[in-house]
């Protein structure tokens, strides 16, 4: 990637000497930002621009060239690229749209660059992109018309964009909010170059603290989550902007857990365990951004907020609950030490209000900000300011720029005017302040500041339990064998492989078989049909419980088969599974669904109408920790009810811990031959009891083949 952002010469192809065209301003704006390698423009219409020697082919460039960037039509982009890399150029820009984005034509064009590509071993961006920017070198290599800043603010914020539209729009709004941006890279159409490695090159990259990326999806996802190991273990926040949440990854929706899994909850899910802040739209990407800049994060959940408004210190205060924060009153002391330098009308309490008097007033209201600062009962601040303007804003800006340079606690303004208050807020951004026009945005972001740092602090690799080879064999050829779903005697066979409390049950065949083990396993028993074809039993007529004598048993049978002949005349049925009637519990849902970008997911939800009709699930990457377990327990909304309500037994959590644990491994050591499990229910007996699995469907990877 340094070719890409750090080249020592770029060749324009197609430059212009008309910087309102694309090539032109490519040109204009590299002049303009003062890059500082070399450019050589390449068009034989013209003998120089600007004061540039300009070269009538690559190939008459007298220098060898790290960088082409080319925007030209399609189909000219092949030819150019084999003279790029007769050149030996080794990296490209390709700007031009008319690719795989247009249609089979333009598709077959894109499958021709890649190879001219591969034969010159040259590296590719785009195509179909905005380019890439270095701002410490005035590499502008685009034609966005945000390059028309005078100006480029540098900072330590980098962005990976696959869209370029939205990448700029974001860079320009970075700006706006004086946030400093070093990098930008726009994949486009990532004929080659991906998201997931301008990912890698910015969390390696020593010079940017916080990383912004849009996307829409992804195509290496081992690269992506190695990168976002690497960012995890170095602390390197990365906000994420994902977009397009397809259905992909839910071609087995014969299972609740494909229907209630998605492309979209599978990122939402990898994308909290691995601490990726998730911003829900454009506003919400700058907000995050310009909180993370400063670098600070605070070791507690306690905010102090001070005030000129009791109003709006109520109102945040609201908003930071809702969060998860605390504004704890301060202690009589500290209360005292805040009287002395505010008016006596104001409020020492926690919010402080200090009242619009005190802002007028010397360096009282400096001395309120470092005494809450310096203090340890709290670990972060807001300001809220309302109507102030002119001179007294810029004051107050500088007053809360001073206290926020000798703080290592988060410290951000909530300033809810217009532009009246301007010279304070150019104050603001300038010193590096995050400034918001709202409590509820200045909220969020402390509430995601603290969400950080305990994952920061809390973050360690899971690593999964040493593979079993044998079982690995024999549960991989099951799932390779049979090319489709399982059936659930099938399925539980595989689950007792790794100790999970399948019920016991037997197939039989006939229903003098089917007495004959009633008998032995004494009464009463569920009888169900046995059938890869047959996966919804209810539906099709074959469950029946509370069976209690063998003139039953022999009935329910021949019933049983004669309705699942009638909802499935092809159906392979293996027989009628009987099985042990388990006492009544809390039900569970416990699944597995393989996503195929992410790898697998967990899910665990309440059963029956909690996972049915509320969807009160969690989902989190495999594999599993036993930490990891009992947070999936205690996240569901419905997870009161393991713990015993209105005078009930708790439910044995234990028992499920377990059973996650052993489903966490059956993930890993099944690997890609696994498309989902469905264990639906999951029997949760009394503490102590333990679980019982009552029903479950393990479905190939096969099938989303068929």
């Amino acid at each position: 990637m340094d070719y890409f952002t750090e080249p020592t010469g770029v060749a324009i192809i197609g430059a212009s000497q008309d910087f309102k065209t694309i090539n032109g301003k490519i040109l204009k704006y590299l002049l303009k930002h003062k890059y500082q390698g070399q450019i050589y423009p390449v068009n034989p219409k013209y003998r120089e621009i600007e004061g540039l020697p300009c070269y009538p082919s690559v190939d008459a460039i007298p220098e060898l060239v790290d960088l082409a960037l080319i925007a030209v039509a399609a189909a000219r982009v092949p030819g150019i690229l084999r003279d790029c890399g007769a050149k030996k150029i080794k990296r490209a820009v390709i700007f031009s749209s008319g690719f795989s984005e247009t249609g089979s034509e333009g598709k077959k064009i894109q499958e021709e660059i890649i190879k001219i590509a591969q034969e010159f071993q040259m590296r590719l961006i785009g195509p179909n992109c905005l380019g890439v920017l270095n701002v410490s070198t005035g590499l502008i290599a685009s034609f966005s018309a945000s390059m028309e800043l005078d100006s480029i603010k540098e900072g330590p914020v980098a962005l990976v964009s696959q869209s370029g539209a939205v990448g700029f729009l974001l860079f320009n709004l970075l700006q706006d909010a004086g946030v400093g941006v070093n990098y930008v890279i726009t994949t486009g159409n990532e004929a080659d170059v991906t998201v997931s490695e301008g990912l890698a090159y910015l969390v390696e990259n020593p010079s940017t603290k916080v990383i912004l990326t849009y996307l829409e999806g992804l195509r290496d996802g081992e690269t992506f989550k190695r990168t976002i190991e690497k960012a995890a273990e170095a602390g390197k926040p990365i906000i994420a902007l994902k977009v397009g949440n397809s259905a992909s990854g839910q071609k087995a929706a014969a299972t609740h857990t494909a229907a209630l899994t998605g492309s979209g909850a599978a990122y939402k899910s990898y994308f909290d365990k691995m601490g990726i802040i998730q911003a829900k739209d454009s506003d919400d990407i700058i907000d995050l951004a310009q909180a993370f800049v400063p670098g600070k994060l605070p070791k507690g959940a306690r905010l102090g907020i001070v005030t000129m408004s009791g109003g709006v210190g109520i109102l945040l205060a609201d908003r930071l609950e809702e969060v998860g924060l605390q504004v704890p009153q301060l202690s009589e002391a500290l209360q005292e030490e805040v009287r002395k330098v505010i008016p006596a009308f104001g409020c020492a309490q926690n919010p402080v209000d200090v009242t619009a008097q005190s802002l007028n007033e010397g360096e009282e209201f400096k001395k309120c900000l470092k005494i809450l600062l310096e203090s340890d009962e709290l670990d972060m601040l807001i300001v809220a300011i309302t109507m102030a303007t002119g001179k007294l804003a810029e004051k107050i800006g500088r007053d809360v720029a001073e206290a926020a340079l000798e703080t290592d606690k988060p410290l951000v303004v909530c300033w809810s005017v217009g532009q009246v208050a301007k010279p304070g807020f150019d104050v603001l951004k300038d010193a590096g302040v995050p400034l918001y026009h709202s409590p509820a945005r200045a909220a969020k972001v402390m509430g995601v500041l603290y969400n950080y740092a305990r994952f920061k602090n809390g973050w360690k690799t899971t690593v999964a339990e040493k593979i079993n080879i044998s079982r690995q064999t024999k549960v991989q050829n099951a799932l390779k064998e049979s090319n489709k779903a399982l059936s659930e005697h099938a399925t539980k066979e595989l689950l007792e492989l790794y100790g999970l409390p399948v019920t016991k049950e037997y197939v039989a065949k006939s229903a003098e078989e089917a007495v004959a083990i009633a008998e032995k396993m004494g009464y009463p028993v569920v009888m169900k049909i046995d059938s890869p074809d047959i996966l919804h039993k209810t539906e099709a007529g074959g469950v029946a419980v509370n069976i209690n004598s063998a003139q039953s048993v022999e009935a329910t049978f021949n019933e049983i088969m004669k309705k699942a002949l009638n909802y499935n005349p092809q159906a392979k049925i293996n027989g009628i599974l009987m099985q042990e009637q388990v006492p009544a519990g809390v039900e569970a849902i416990i699944g597995l669904q393989r996503d195929p970008v992410l790898g697998t997911q967990i899910m665990f939800g309440l059963g029956g109408i909690f996972v049915e009709v509320f969807k009160d699930i969690v989902l989190k990457p495999a594999p599993l920790s036993r930490e990891d377990a009992l947070e999936v327990l205690n996240q569901i909304k419905g997870g009161a009810l393991l713990n015993g309500v209105r005078g009930g037994q708790p439910a044995d959590k234990e028992a499920l811990v377990e059973i996650l644990l052993g489903v966490s491994q059956l993930a890993v050591e099944a690997g890609e031959d696994l498309l989902s499990l469905d264990i639906n229910p999951v029997t949760v007996l009394p503490q102590g009891r333990g679980a019982k699995i009552l029903d479950g469907v393990l479905v190939s990877s096969g099938l989303d083949n068929n």
